[in-house]
């Protein structure tokens, strides 16, 4: 079997729910689109159901696996994508997002006095949503159509940059539009709920804090350990090269190690060294990542044999700081990881 996983503390996942419901006396609805960060939708549905009052996912693939594990309210965010599916957001009782003039005008006239619609303002991130000037049009319309509840929405475009004047505007802009409307209201992400208690209205749609991507200075904890076991050693001496073009070259007989992990499994493109840990030492690969392998410099280091696992990241990595690494983000490195990466949960 290969010997390639990622780790998942379950413990630490609901930590983070413990900081985010610490931090709001908001409604916490738990997105977990992109079958949950890459964690799987079920077994985090399964952790934290308890401590969230709704779900958020993007596909209506995903809110029918939801639909099977809990009652609770389950958001569709982009909302309906084909006419079809208004009629499956009504038998499977989903909420959903209306964003556009097409959505809108194409509503089937069914009974949707049982189903919450959410309504969505462009506040300036200028990608889903109605304009300001639109709104009060758009808002009676769906007025009419009688639903059980309409929620009104936004979604703030810097969060995470607290001095960025630009979350300012937004929240001000949400707040002057709905300020006379009794319908619940959201807007927070999980850089808003840090940031901006101003945001929080009444419910809160934390993603990444919940997998512990981000915000660690608040107190959430990593969540995840990405790790492979090492299934190969050899000897190669000073002026070897390593890997494909040979971009690696030995500048000391050293040992090689290889771990059964590669770009296919999600981990991010490198051409140069990156640091790896193995029994608490830290080493650096030798040579190109492959589709399904990467190489280590072990130096002269005899201590490591075959089985020894490998962190590419662990339990106390700042998830954020290593994707800068790739030029990336979190979020990527998070959904990215592949179904051939063995997921093992730990209590």
């Amino acid at each position: 079997m290969r010997k390639t996983e990622l780790q998942i503390n379950l413990s630490n996942l609901e930590n983070n729910l413990k900081v985010i419901k610490s931090t709001t006396s908001a409604e916490i609805q738990a997105v977990i689109k992109a079958n949950a960060y890459g964690l799987d939708i079920n077994e985090v549905c399964e952790t934290i159901e308890d401590q969230v009052e709704s779900f958020a996912v993007i596909t209506m693939g995903e809110a029918k696996e939801l639909r099977k594990k809990t009652k609770k309210p389950i958001l569709i965010l982009q909302g309906v994508h084909e006419i079809a599916e208004y009629e499956e957001i009504k038998d499977l009782d989903l909420d959903f997002v209306i964003h556009s003039d097409w959505q809108l005008e194409n509503i089937p006239d069914i009974d949707f006095s049982n189903t919450r619609a959410w309504l969505k303002i462009n506040t300036g991130m200028n990608r889903l949503g109605f304009h300001p000037e639109e709104f009060s049009d758009k808002y009676q319309k769906l007025i009419d159509k009688k639903f059980k509840d309409l929620v009104l929405m936004s979604h703030l475009a810097s969060s995470s940059e607290k001095s960025d004047i630009k979350n300012i505007e937004q929240i001000e802009l949400f707040a002057n539009l709905t300020k006379d409307l009794n319908n619940k209201k959201s807007l927070a992400n999980s850089g808003a709920i840090f940031n901006f208690k101003e945001s929080h209205f009444d419910i809160v749609r934390p993603g990444i804090a919940i997998y512990g991507g981000k915000y660690l200075e608040h107190g959430i904890k990593p969540v995840t350990c990405l790790r492979s076991k090492i299934t190969m050693l050899k000897n190669i001496k000073a002026g070897d090269s390593v890997g494909y073009d040979g971009s690696w070259v030995a500048d000391s007989d050293c040992i090689i190690a290889g771990i059964p992990i590669g770009y296919a499994d999600g981990y991010p493109y490198f051409s140069e060294s990156k640091e790896v840990s193995i029994n608490g030492k830290k080493f650096k690969t030798a040579g190109k990542i492959n589709m399904d392998l990467i190489t280590i410099n072990l130096e002269q280091d005899s201590s490591i044999k075959i089985g020894d696992w490998v962190e590419l990241w662990g339990f106390n990595t700042n998830l954020t700081d290593l994707s800068k690494e790739f030029d990336s983000i979190s979020y990527q490195l998070l959904t990215n990881i592949s179904g051939r990466v063995n997921k093992n949960y730990l209590e």
